[in-house]
């Protein structure tokens, strides 16, 4: 059981091989026809080699002149085939890394929000690292030095079969025990190569999450101590499982090594003792010991690279787990296609859980929304409010009920279509390693200069974004380090200022502002709020006083709603929360 097992880990992983390089088949055509002229061109040396031999014993000059003429003509084909082979596997490889790696990174992107959540980044790079990488190296292994190798043991056995089969079959025999050397130690470094893997996949998100973290350590003097987990996870716990699959391999090349000088102590005794009867020529021996060392070629290259391939199909197989996930369905089966969106947005009876078993974190919530009117969501943390503005962006989908805009159920909608009428401004603002002007039109790529500028005007940002040494063109840095939490804020509302959603969702965008910036921008907020669906959540009450309907969650249902006014006048929950915020 535990070997079909393993036969079949690496006969997927040889398959996902299979499916990824697809693609390059021409190329692969093409480096396969090199690697057979090659075997064919190297395979005539030995003969030649042995022939020239005899021909110099007996003082043959023609035949020596013809021999060598012919065996240099070979060499120079061979070393011109392999020139090529060498130039071309090398921008083979080159390209399937490459492509591998961006595709691996372009599939990221399509996958649900669930996923994205759910993992560690660094982790999953790393994944997509090691196996574009060893796609491409057991490709290129294969092609290149495998291939043209093992087609030579054809042509070797017919010819040593032909000059002493006693001889042939001693090393056919030395050459079947040690496959079997290498398929009895096999299983051993699978389960290694798995546990290496995943023990460096988590050592290098651990590094990751550090590393992205670099400010919180150093507040917290942490660099010692983060420093010493980094080198016990990948120099002590993942190298230790390295360790010791060098150590089989060590053990397969000695075994090799053994097996090679019996089998040639083997073939020298005896072939000493039918030169002596006249039944082999000098040059014959030589012939055989050169397609002798063309059999034992392949199976010491195996040995060098057995375990590059059994690492590389682990590895492969760890990262198509990850791009094998489900993406987004952007474009619906039967997908509506509405006409001009008013932004109206209804929930139904929709209840939501993270994952099949998981607690229901909404239940039954019900509620429209007009264009032009704004909604406060209200309430204690993780009773659901991020969850909700997520399901009108389609991020999740409901476990009951519908949500819809414009009477259209979002599930029906081009999921590209519905994210472009939404505009959202968060609380924690993440911007990209680039330009202020980039980030403002980040989702909006084909603004000009001038609505850029007019869209930081009205978030008040351009004022400070005009003190930057280059102004505009200025490199904020990863996720917007450069800048301070208030200039994030600003640019990410010039941001949402300049896509003019229909539907708006502000996480707080005031909240980082001293109390001039929020004051410049409330206004601004109150115009893109103009004739726009807005939900607002509110973490501050005060931001929500004017809201046209405000929704108190608790345990995840809807515990209240109704204006400012009307919940003072209540009593309950809401009114409690503000006497709370306004006590003083």
């Amino acid at each position: 059981m535990q070997k079909a097992k393993r036969t079949t880990h690496y006969l997927e992983g040889a398959r996902i091989l299979v499916r990824n390089i697809r693609e390059y088949r021409r190329a692969i055509a093409f480096l396969s026809v090199l690697a057979v002229a090659s075997a064919l061109a190297n395979s005539f040396v030995p003969y030649i080699s042995g022939r020239l031999i005899d021909s110099l014993i007996s003082l043959d000059r023609d035949a020596v002149t013809a021999l060598l003429a012919v065996w240099l003509g070979i060499k120079i084909v061979a070393d011109i085939i392999d020139w090529q082979i060498g130039i071309r596997s090398d921008r083979f490889e080159t390209e399937i890394e490459g492509n591998y790696t961006a595709k691996g990174y372009s599939r990221l992107l399509l996958l649900p929000a669930s996923f994205h959540k759910s993992q560690k980044m660094g982790e999953i790079f790393d994944r997509i690292n090691r196996a574009a990488s060893h796609m491409s190296a057991i490709t290129s292994r294969i092609l290149v030095t495998l291939a043209p190798e093992f087609l030579s043991i054809f042509f070797a056995l017919a010819i040593m079969f032909s000059i002493e089969a006693k001889l042939a079959f001693v090393l056919l025999g030395a050459v079947t025990v040690y496959a079997l050397i290498i398929a009895l130690a096999t299983p051993g470094m699978a389960r290694l190569f798995r546990a290496m893997h995943a023990a460096y996949n988590r050592a290098y998100g651990d590094a990751y999450d550090v590393v992205m973290n670099a400010l919180t350590v150093k507040q917290a003097c942490a660099e010692a101590h983060e420093s010493r987990k980094i080198f016990q996870s990948l120099c002590v716990k993942a190298a230790e499982f390295w360790y010791r699959i060098v150590g089989i391999q060590q053990g397969l090349r000695v075994s090799q090594r053994m097996l090679i000088t019996t089998t040639q102590l083997t073939i020298f005794v005896y072939s000493f003792f039918l030169i002596s009867r006249g039944e082999l020529t000098i040059g014959e021996l030589v012939m055989f010991n050169g397609y002798a060392a063309m059999l034992f070629g392949p199976f010491s290259i195996l040995a060098r690279n057995w375990h590059l391939i059994q690492n590389g199909l682990t590895a492969i197989m760890r990262a198509d787990k990850i791009l094998a996930t489900a993406p987004e369905v952007y474009v619906p089966e039967h997908a509506v296609m509405p006409g001009e969106i008013r932004g109206e947005v209804r929930f139904e009876g929709v209840s939501f859980a993270y994952g099949e078993k998981g607690a229901r974190i909404l239940r039954d919530i019900t509620f429209s929304a007009r264009p032009g009117e704004t909604v406060a969501l209200v309430g204690e943390s993780g009773v659901g409010k991020s969850t909700l503005v997520d399901l009108i962006s389609r991020y999740y989908a409901p476990a009951k009920g519908r949500v819809l805009v414009d009477g259209h159920d979002v599930a029906s909608l081009d999921l590209r279509v519905l994210r472009s009428l939404i505009g959202i401004v968060p609380q924690e603002v993440t911007l990209f390693n680039d330009t202020v002007k980039n980030n403002i039109r980040y989702g909006r790529f084909g603004a000009t200069d001038e609505e850029i500028a007019a869209a930081a005007k009205e978030a008040h940002a351009h004022d400070f974004i005009e003190r930057f040494p280059k102004k505009y063109a200025q490199v904020v840095g990863e996720r917007g380090i450069k800048l301070s939490v208030g200039q994030k804020q600003r640019i990410a509302i010039a941001r949402a200022i300049l896509r003019d959603p229909r539907i708006l969702i502000l996480d707080e965008p005031t909240s980082a502002l001293d109390a001039r910036s929020e004051a410049l921008i409330k206004g601004s907020l109150e115009r893109l709020m103009k004739d726009k669906t807005t939900f607002i959540i509110a973490h501050r009450l005060s931001t929500v006083r004017k809201a046209d309907m405000i929704l108190v969650l608790e345990n995840g249902r809807i515990a209240e709603r109704g204006t400012h006014e009307e919940l003072l006048a209540k009593g309950g929950i809401y009114a409690s929360l503000y006497a709370i915020q306004f006590a003083k």
